[in-house]
């Protein structure tokens, strides 16, 4: 299964890709480009990335699970725990994940 890349321009003349399944369904968005080879290299780098990238759960953990919410309880979970998210507000030029249907 392989899904395509598609490059477009938004109603503010950036150039943005976004990734689609075989079936149609579109599952990231990216931020806006001013010149259409940025999108290109961020394709790229997308490509070679994705296939080992680690993940990174950074939404709220209250809402995953209230009792757990305080940070002490956090903190003693170990390696593997969730990490709340250090930055909350994506970067310009970062991916968008879209919800499936």
């Amino acid at each position: 299964m392989a899904g395509t890349f598609e490059i477009f321009t938004d109603r503010d003349s950036q150039f943005r890709f976004r990734l689609a399944s075989d079936d149609g369904n579109v599952l990231a968005i990216s931020g806006g480009y001013e010149q259409k080879v940025h999108a290109v290299t961020a394709i790229t780098a997308v490509r070679e990335n994705a296939a080992m990238a680690h993940i990174t759960d950074l939404t709220d953990l209250r809402m995953l699970n209230p009792a757990e919410a305080d940070d002490t309880a956090r903190t003693k979970a170990g390696p593997d725990r969730l990490t709340r998210n250090p930055h909350p507000h994506p970067h310009p030029g970062t991916l968008r994940l879209v919800r499936g249907s």
